[in-house]
């Protein structure tokens, strides 16, 4: 190595050590999630399978110098690992930047967010609503052509500073990629808005929001031409706790305009208005190492110019915490509705699980 090379190798390891030096603020973090499933349907078939939702990300902040009081913040997450390693739901691939992946703006205005994140709505119904089992009917699509998202790619989010005891979130997102696996949004040229305000009152914290999408089935094939869109409103409340017992429910209503003639499974719905109303409560007990959950969802019949029957979805989970960072849990499920026999309904589901956070 020559005098010029040497020069040049010491002044690469004198910036790389100077970069590394400035860096402020990194976190590692994840979980690891594993859990054994057993589902029975209603002939008394049953399947028994391993679940594996562990997943890794990295997040940081860097104030910044020319702008006091604001920070530029970051964050890198893998999906969870679906069935046998991968799957074709990008969430379920283990690859980095499938979960919650974005770049933004903290200060005086809040947060400012750009990339692949939870919608407001779907964030609220996330935790605690649809949590401990009742999820496959709380974030469904419950109107044909319909349906609400819970985490989408090429989006804009901002969340509100505290205004007193109330704080507000609005998301934007589109999709101009024809596949699922790009951003998961279903159709070429979707959009989606959403905007939830909370309001803490008494130990109480009180929810609102609407959601607003075009292109959200695939169900009817090109939504551009079809031009079917839907609305999805949200009223939920989260009681105080009283003696280690707290309560906490949802109202949903989805609505969707059908432009075409489509058959989903075994029923043809054809162009006219289409809501329904869906429901969600839950009970919980917690002491310093144990919680008990008992929740309860349902959809009220189709109105519209199909009609189908609505589900309900019952669940228990009993959940011990052996460390602040270890909890291990078992939970029961049954789902049923005369309408369906797909996805869930029909079925029983155990799950024992674990899940360790660091």
């Amino acid at each position: 190595m020559n005098r010029i090379q040497l020069l040049a190798a010491a002044a690469a390891l004198t910036c790389a050590s100077s970069a590394f030096a400035d860096i402020k603020n990194v976190d590692i973090y994840g979980v690891v999630a594993f859990g054994l499933m057993s589902t029975e349907n209603k002939l008394g078939k049953r399947t028994d399978e391993v679940l594996n939702e562990s997943r890794i990300g990295f997040r940081g902040s860097k104030d910044l110098g020319k702008f006091p009081g604001t920070k530029f913040i970051w964050q890198l997450e893998t999906g969870f690992l679906g069935p046998n390693g991968l799957s074709a739901k990008t969430y379920e691939s283990g690859t980095l930047g499938t979960r919650d992946t974005w770049a933004g703006l903290e200060g005086n205005f809040g947060k400012l967010r750009i990339g692949r994140l939870l919608t407001p709505y779907g964030e609220t119904l996330d935790w605690p609503f649809a949590n401990g089992g009742v999820n496959p009917l709380v974030e469904a699509t419950s109107v044909p052509g319909g349906g609400s998202y819970v985490r989408v790619s090429d989006q804009l989010r901002w969340d509100s500073p505290k205004f007193g005891d109330f704080t507000v979130s609005a998301s934007f997102g589109r999709g101009d990629r024809n596949a699922e696996k790009d951003n998961d949004f279903i159709q070429r040229k979707s959009r989606s808005a959403s905007i939830v305000g909370h309001y803490s009152i008494a130990g109480a914290t009180l929810h609102a929001g609407y959601e607003y999408n075009r292109g959200r089935s695939a169900a009817n094939g090109d939504m551009e031409q079809v031009g079917s869109h839907s609305s999805n409103w949200l009223l939920a409340a989260q009681s105080p706790t009283f003696n280690g017992f707290s309560l906490y429910g949802a109202w949903l209503r989805g609505a969707s305009d059908v432009k075409e003639s489509f058959k989903a499974g075994d029923v043809t719905y054809t162009p006219g208005d289409y809501d329904r109303d869906t429901w969600q409560l839950a009970l919980q007990w917690a002491n310093a190492d144990w919680v008990l959950k008992a929740s309860h969802a349902r959809n009220d019949d189709l109105d519209g110019p199909v009609t189908d029957k609505g589900g309900h979805i019952s669940a228990v989970q009993a959940l011990y915490i052996v460390d602040p960072s270890l909890v291990v849990f078992g939970r029961y499920v049954k789902a049923s509705n005369p309408a369906t026999t797909a996805g869930w309904w029909n079925k029983s589901r155990v799950l024992l699980g674990l899940e360790y956070a660091f």
